[in-house]
């Protein structure tokens, strides 16, 4: 049976939905080389439409040129029994995404000094931590456990689930080797050393205490249309992730400047290259998409994206999803968050359509 509150937001976002869809907005103008408040207005008018199309009751989008957060918004409810709108500071589950963070710390950890890339796990941890991981380590298939091959865990095609299964067990001993070489809890760690001097203060692997401003600010996520309470990860580093579209828009410009922001350095060049463009892919892979440290590669879709390499990171929990694109040669960037199971159609389109838009404002219409 359904309490009050869930039927009070269940009827929330119907009322949402049903005051969103009206008459559908035309296809995209063609965008004039640098006219970003063109692409601001498209996607005003056709986020709302879609949202309702497809009863998604929350969305938060940011989009970044190089070191400018051209956009950063929301759309919808972040929280509809609470009648909390989202914005583009609410935070959102991001599932697989995580794993870009996790391995940025990694490579922050090595540019200390303070963990070897390749020093077998087997050494950098206490054989407490490790012994009870030997027996799944095995089935993972990167003996000697190092960090650079634990980094280098993949999938052997987008379908492979259990090569997914395999690279989030190594990403989880990648934050115990991190926690265990700063001397520090891993969200600590990627907080001190990633997040703040980015000026990202809300994001994280684990949310403050209870009525701290992260708390107010995450969504409710919802499954089959009603509220779904998420429960704690056991494997933060792969998948435990909260963050917000407009943080994260920093963390892309960080990578495009080469590891620095607003002037600080959080990753060496290496470090920062890295992030983007390690390739973890075997020979003779015959993807359409090739698989890169924790991204996917891209050409991937030859309808909605075309041209150079794209970099794709989609995550999903019980109740969110999210997606981050990324141009590096354009340094171009849009990251889509939602709070419903059923999001997934709508966050891969508004981050396609956003993309091409962007890449027309860049360069002009001739190039999409």
């Amino acid at each position: 049976m359904f309490s009050l509150t869930r039927l009070a937001a269940v009827a929330m976002l119907l009322i949402a939905a049903g005051g969103c869809q009206g008459m559908s907005p035309a296809a995209p103008p063609a965008i004039a080389q640098g006219d970003y408040p063109a692409v601001v207005a498209y996607l005003k008018q056709r986020i709302p439409h879609e949202m309702g199309a497809q009863r998604v009751p929350g969305l938060s989008i940011a989009i970044v040129d190089d070191q400018r957060i051209v956009w950063a918004s929301g759309f919808g409810y972040a929280d509809a029994a609470r009648h909390r709108n989202a914005t583009g500071d609410t935070l959102y589950r991001v599932g697989a995404i995580s794993k870009v963070v996790t391995a940025a710390s990694v490579l922050r950890a090595a540019d200390d000094g303070r963990l070897s890339l390749d020093t077998p796990a087997g050494q950098a941890l206490p054989q407490w931590e490790f012994e009870p991981r030997r027996t799944a380590m095995h089935w993972m298939g990167a003996y000697p456990f190092t960090a650079r091959r634990l980094l280098a865990l993949r999938p052997d095609t987008l379908e492979d689930t259990m090569g997914r299964a395999r690279a989030d067990m190594g990403y989880a001993l990648l934050g115990d080797m991190v926690a265990h070489v700063a001397d520090e809890p891993f969200d600590t760690y990627v907080r001190r050393t990633l997040l703040q001097p980015l000026n990202i203060p809300r994001t994280g692997f684990r949310l403050a205490v209870e009525n701290d401003e992260s708390r107010e600010l995450r969504a409710a996520g919802y499954r089959r249309g009603v509220p779904w309470r998420e429960t704690p990860q056991s494997n933060e580093a792969a998948e435990g992730l909260w963050a917000s579209s407009a943080e994260m828009a920093r963390f892309s410009s960080m990578l495009f400047a080469g590891g620095t922001y607003q002037g600080r350095r959080v990753l060496n060049d290496e470090s920062a290259s890295a992030v983007l463009n390690l390739e973890t892919v075997g020979n003779g892979l015959d993807l359409e998409c090739r698989l890169a440290l924790s991204w996917l590669a891209a050409p991937c879709d030859q309808d909605y994206i075309a041209g150079d390499s794209l970099r794709e990171h989609s995550g999903a929990t019980e109740a969110f999803h999210a997606r981050w694109l990324l141009a590096p040669r354009d340094k171009l960037a849009v990251l889509v968050m939602s709070n419903a199971d059923t999001s997934e159609p709508l966050v891969a389109s508004v981050s396609s359509l956003a993309m091409n838009l962007m890449r027309q404002a860049k360069h002009g219409p001739a190039q999409k």
